[in-house]
């Protein structure tokens, strides 16, 4: 019987074909998902943060006399727990959520309705224990209603499916209405339209709904203007609208004249356009801004951020912060062509729309082309549940994107 000798074990050769990755499909697998994490999409989410804390030293630096860095630290805290929130979400499988929804969907609109009960606020009841729960619930309900569809995707050229889909979302949009909050109840009502579309919901429904709110649009407008006679605020509260609160009623008129109540309701707008356009091309300077820092400017570090923005650091900055904006929003939405599920392309869809949505009319109630709804600028507006809740949406987008392409 002859010896075995010790032959020498060839190395493996690497196939350098262009187009073909250097690095074999075996290895990435044992490297883990973990390994596409998106990291230029990612130095823009934190080039974002960094942009949106130093307009927040600025916009708080006169907005409480005692403690003039008050919501600067207090954003900065938030984002620091929104981090925790972001790496956690990032990390959990969004699957999982698919064997909670029942359960979930009961225990937002529970929360809701307690919010409508007991929450506390300037004249609504958005607050409870601290949180506002509407915030949550946008994210929330985008998980779920993705899940809804997905589970009932055959079902989605049915004009009643359609129908029921859509109660299926009004049920915590209405209750967020009452509080009253119009701005989030709107936030709900794009986030359901453009999921079913993207679902591919039955056109004919789809259109009509859209038809009835256009409708209900010019009619809106109509009665104010008849009603008023010209936008007058005397008969404002005589009109026969709806459950709108008097003070919405006239966040509508002052939109197309907010001369009309120029000391009041209107106030907040002219002061906002007077920041900005006194800003120019190039801005009045960092902590400069007159109408800011001299609290010219009422709710400058929520609402009215996009107005700090303008005024201190010009058109060109603006302008710049906006097309980041809206590069990080497009590569968060090209992540759903890769997504590994129909479940998880609806959920890149209802975030991107949310954020969308949300920075188009916050800037344009600053600049005076949009009505004033409260909403706030994802990431900049003050507010700890607020930015929480978006860096939790954000990290959706990086779970779904981790688990995207299917692997062997």
């Amino acid at each position: 019987m002859k010896p075995v000798r010790n032959q020498r074990k060839e190395p493996k050769k690497w196939n350098f074909t262009p187009g073909k990755p250097l690095i074999s499909q075996e290895i990435r697998r044992k490297r883990g998902i973990y390994n596409d994490f998106d990291w230029g999409t990612f130095a823009l989410f934190l080039l974002l943060l960094v942009i949106s804390l130093t307009v927040m030293n600025s916009a708080s630096a006169n907005a409480i006399e005692d403690d003039p860095n008050y919501y600067f630290h207090r954003e900065a805290l938030m984002m620091a727990i929104g981090f925790g929130a972001f790496i956690f979400v990032t990390l959990f499988d969004y699957r999982r959520v698919k064997d909670w929804t029942r359960p979930a969907y009961l225990g937002i609109c529970v929360l809701l309705l307690l919010t409508l009960i007991f929450g506390t606020g300037d004249g609504s009841n958005r607050w409870l224990f601290g949180i506002q729960p509407s915030e949550l619930a946008k994210v929330v309900m985008i998980v779920l209603f993705a899940a809804y569809l997905d589970h009932n995707r055959k079902l989605l050229q049915d004009p009643r499916f359609v129908l029921k889909s859509m109660l299926y979302m009004a049920l915590p949009m209405g209750l967020v209405f009452l509080e009253p909050d119009l701005g989030t109840s709107l936030v709900f009502l794009v986030i359901m339209l453009s999921m079913l579309y993207v679902a591919g919901a039955n056109r004919k429904v789809f259109g009509l709904v859209i038809g009835g709110m256009a409708a209900l649009i010019i009619v809106i407008f109509t009665s104010l203007y008849f009603y008023t006679d010209g936008f007058t605020v005397a008969l404002i509260e005589d009109i026969p609208l709806m459950p709108l609160k008097k003070y919405q009623l006239m966040r509508l008129a002052i939109f197309i004249n907010p001369e009309m109540d120029a000391l009041s309701s209107g106030y907040h707008i002219i002061q906002s356009k007077i920041a900005i356009g006194s800003g120019g091309l190039f801005g009045k300077g960092y902590i400069q801004g007159t109408q800011v820092q001299g609290n010219f400017l009422p709710e400058h570090h929520t609402d009215f951020i996009f107005a700090v923005i303008g005024e201190e650091l010009g058109f060109f900055i603006t302008a710049g912060i906006l097309i980041l904006f809206m590069i990080f929003l497009l590569r968060l939405a090209k992540k759903s062509f890769s997504a590994r599920d129909f479940y998880g392309t609806l959920i890149i869809t209802g975030v991107c729309t949310m954020m969308i949505f949300q920075v188009f009319v916050n800037a344009g109630m600053a600049m005076g082309i949009m009505p004033i709804t409260g909403l706030p600028m994802p990431f900049f507006s003050y507010g700890g549940t607020s930015v929480i809740v978006n860096m939790m949406a954000v990290a959706l987008v990086f779970s779904v994107s981790l688990r995207g392409k299917k692997r062997p």
